[in-house]
């Protein structure tokens, strides 16, 4: 579903594997012994929507979460991402995508680990699976 959607506009864009090799996107988890930086990604919440006929749509909010040990490499990941998937529009593999907006962000730094983290929120409609 939008996970493949996610992972492919992340993992082909040259700009952005260039900073983060594809082997260091990953959904929900970070694999263990993973260098750093790394991407994680995920789905936190679908919304469908109904018409009269049925299923119109679903909108989905997701997020992608940036995290490097590098504050200034973070910044520049972070802008790869968004770059790679604000306002994408159409069809990726069989699942046809409305245009992709970013809705907010927030950085952390996570001391316990000596890490910095970007977390993006986006929301797209998918028309079709």
């Amino acid at each position: 579903m939008i996970g493949k959607v996610i992972y492919n506009l992340l993992s082909t864009d040259a700009t952005l594997t260039a900073l983060v090799p594809a082997t260091k996107i990953f959904p929900y988890v970070l694999n263990e012994n993973t260098d750093l930086p790394a991407i994680v990604y995920g789905i936190s919440e679908v919304l469908p929507e109904y018409t009269k006929d049925g299923w119109a749509l679903d909108g989905i909010d997701f997020t992608v979460v940036s995290i490097s040990p590098s504050y200034s490499d973070l910044q520049d990941i972070s802008m790869a991402v968004r770059r790679a998937i604000e306002m994408e529009v159409g069809t990726v593999g069989d699942i046809t995508i409305q245009h992709i907006h970013m809705t907010g962000m927030s950085e952390t730094f996570l001391q316990d680990v000596n890490v910095f983290t970007n977390e993006m929120s986006f929301n797209v409609n998918v028309i079709n699976y």
